[in-house]
């Protein structure tokens, strides 16, 4: 059974999973909506007849009743999880073919970021919006940065393979990840950056609200206060006294209720969030990793899942708070707003200090599983590996762009190191669709990431594009200046002597014949150093002289047509050698033009 029957399955089990819970569901609601017209009646009888026993018939379906609530909200969590992993395996479903940008999520791709934009690594059917699992705003951004190529050291990206490779072992942790970032997309959708900002803040604030002495002064007073009542009670002092003491702690419970309440709020607002990230810190507790990279951020979570655990005791006291009558009590005995307020404190100082690792553990984990989604959706696939070398190397193997479905994509293989690579051909031939399987498999390769090839070998480097050049017409930058700076900035970082790829399309398009090709042999000849690949595709077909150029000696490699029952086919495989083909007028035929 190959994946996509298999998922096929998965989602026809777990649907047929909802199916009784669903009916659970429906009868707990009904039996509970009995039980409490029930006990009503059964009360207003009692109250009306005088006989006691309808009472504790009432009250018996009042606990029922409780009974029933928890266990048809226990039946209502399983139905969501169970839905959510629907909703996995259906995206995941829709990868294998082109059904999956209809609902895929995407990322707006930053104006500045010009590499992103050609590769179409963010945006709308981007890759992001491919392989994203990232629900929080932490794991969205961290995801961004591994696809725009950060810097990334050999072992980092080993770490991050290791990682990779283990999660794709334990099939049912990728699934109950992905899931309860379906969950946490559903509920706080709401949440942004800035929020987690502000949460961070508060949770790392070291200063007190009530100064030392006003805590001991406040212990103190609860203090007297219940040894009062303890002596009152046996007799050994008047009431009077207590009842004083009460009074004074209620009063002072009453000034400082405004500037406590708004500290008490805000551990509100932290519950929260924290309680949308909980299922997802739980998710990986209990899971025994090898990868010291997956070990590294499963301790963060069981630290952070831990302390969630104090945190929500805390909460469960502060809740008190909410019940007017034990609030007046409590605050007369205790003046408890002043130790809700130390406990949290207390908390922030044990604790407050991790929050923001455990929020980008919990990012780092999303990337990761994100990472992954292309082994679990693609038949050919492999982990590159990566070449420690002082020179850039690019060896790929039957590579495929992964945004194409696997069915229709048509694979390459090419061996590069440095150097510059011509790459003529016609129309529509699958030259700047090569290039972008090039500069993504380079981009997935440094994240760490499986590839969409058979094998892959490569150093990691820098990748530069020009692609997708724009004018501005707000600057006066034309399209053909617009380029020339594109590829100046590719000179000055090969300034650094940094292994480099740069991938240019249709090389200098916006300006004349002559000068196009004046601008591009002496660009390719300024590129054309030991540490950069560089990759030009061009329809000028004189371009392929550098091959005879001692100083460059570019490999010429093209892709070409084909005409069957007097139409054009492509078949999109990179060969050796220069185009000798032109399909222009063939293809203003088909349009009807000529």
């Amino acid at each position: 059974m190959n994946k996509q029957h298999q998922i096929e399955e998965e989602i026809k089990r777990y649907e047929n999973e909802c199916k009784p819970l669903i009916t659970n569901s429906h009868f707990y609601s009904w039996l509970r909506i009995f039980c409490m017209v029930a006990a009503l009646v059964l009360a207003i009888y009692a109250d009306q007849s005088k006989r006691s026993f309808g009472f504790v018939l009432a009250a018996l379906f009042l606990v029922l009743f409780s009974f029933l609530v928890i266990k048809h909200n226990d039946i209502k969590k399983q139905l969501r999880h169970a839905e959510a992993k629907i909703i996995v395996k259906k995206r995941i479903l829709s990868r294998f073919s082109d059904q999956w940008h209809t609902e895929a999520k995407s990322l707006q791709c930053p104006e500045d970021d010009c590499i992103a934009y050609d590769l179409d690594l963010l945006g709308p059917d981007s890759l992001y919006a491919y392989i994203s699992f990232c629900a929080t705003p932490f794991g969205k951004a961290r995801l961004m940065s591994l696809i725009r190529g950060e810097a990334a050291d050999r072992k980092s990206i080993l770490r991050r393979q290791d990682a990779i490779r283990e999660l794709l072992q334990h099939e049912d942790l990728l699934l109950a990840y992905e899931s309860g970032s379906v969950l946490f997309e559903q509920d706080a959708h709401h949440i942004k950056t800035q929020d987690l900002e502000a949460l961070i803040a508060y949770s790392e604030k070291r200063t007190s609200l009530f100064p030392r002495w006003f805590v001991w002064f406040s212990t103190l007073c609860a203090m007297l206060c219940i040894s009062a009542l303890i002596l009152a009670f046996c007799g050994l002092i008047p009431y009077g006294y207590s009842a004083v003491l009460l009074l004074v702690n209620l009063i002072i419970s009453i000034i400082i209720n405004g500037s406590s309440h708004n500290e008490l709020s805000l551990s509100k607002d932290t519950a929260r969030i924290l309680k949308d990230y909980d299922f997802l810190f739980q998710c990986v507790s209990d899971v025994k990793l090898k990868s010291p990279l997956l070990c590294e951020l499963q301790k963060t979570m069981q630290d952070a899942e831990r302390s969630m655990k104090r945190f929500n005791h805390i909460l469960d006291i502060i809740l008190l708070r909410n019940n007017v009558i034990s609030y007046f009590v409590l605050s007369a005995l205790l003046q408890f707003d002043v130790i809700c307020v130390r406990l949290l404190e207390q908390w922030r100082s044990h604790y407050g200090i991790a929050m923001r690792s455990w929020l980008e553990a919990a990012g780092d984990w999303e990337a990761l599983v994100s990472l992954s989604v292309i082994a679990q959706v693609k038949h050919s696939w492999c982990f590159p590996e990566i070449i420690d070398n002082e020179e850039p190397l690019y060896e790929i193997k039957e590579g495929y762009h992964p945004l194409i479905a696997e069915n229709k994509a048509v694979a390459n293989s090419i061996d590069l190191k440095s150097g510059s690579v011509i790459i003529t051909g016609s129309n529509m031939s699958g030259k700047t669709t090569f290039l972008r399987t090039l500069g993504i498999a380079a981009m997935m390769a440094k994240a760490g990431a499986p590839v969409c090839a058979k094998q892959m070998r490569f150093t990691p480097m820098r990748v530069f594009t020009s692609m997708r050049v724009k004018d501005d017409v707000k600057s006066g930058i034309s399209t053909f200046y617009a380029e020339l700076l594109r590829i100046r900035q590719m000179m000055e970082a090969a300034k650094t002597k940094e292994p480099m790829i740069v991938l240019i399309d249709e090389i200098f398009k916006g300006t004349n014949s002559a000068d196009r090709l004046l601008c591009a042999e002496t660009a390719i000849a300024k590129l054309h150093l030991p540490h950069v690949i560089t990759l030009v595709s061009t329809h000028d077909f004189e371009l392929c002289n550098l091959q005879d150029d001692p100083m460059i000696q570019a490999m010429n490699t093209h892709f070409s047509e084909y005409y069957q029952n007097d139409e054009i086919h492509f078949d999109y495989l990179l060969r050796d050698g220069r185009c000798t083909s032109t399909n222009a007028k063939e293809l203003m035929r088909l349009a009807g033009i000529v």
